[in-house]
């Protein structure tokens, strides 16, 4: 099964990030596509991103995917994994 991308970007905006506007566009993620997947948080280079930011999307996350990591696709580190999804049978490599 192949890793997905939390769309972390989309959920940022332009320019200054304000907590209550991402708290919000968090919340109301449909977090369906993701459900029982491999799903890799994205280290953002592009811009300075707060720590809470990345807390935030991993504590949203890593009771719905079966293997939750975080950084890039070549060596992603895993974060979590959840037993009732096989996590086992996925390579990231």
């Amino acid at each position: 099964m192949e890793l997905i991308r939390f769309p972390l970007e989309d959920l940022l905006g332009d320019g200054i990030i304000r907590e209550s506007e991402y708290r919000q566009k968090l919340n109301n993620l449909d977090l369906t596509p993701y459900r029982d997947k491999p799903v890799m948080v994205p280290w953002i280079h592009k811009q300075e991103i707060p720590i809470w930011v990345y807390l935030m999307a991993v504590a949203k996350l890593a009771s719905v995917v079966a293997v939750l990591s975080f950084g890039e696709p070549c060596s992603p580190i895993v974060l979590a994994q959840n037993r009732r999804a096989g996590s086992a049978e996925y390579d990231f490599s």
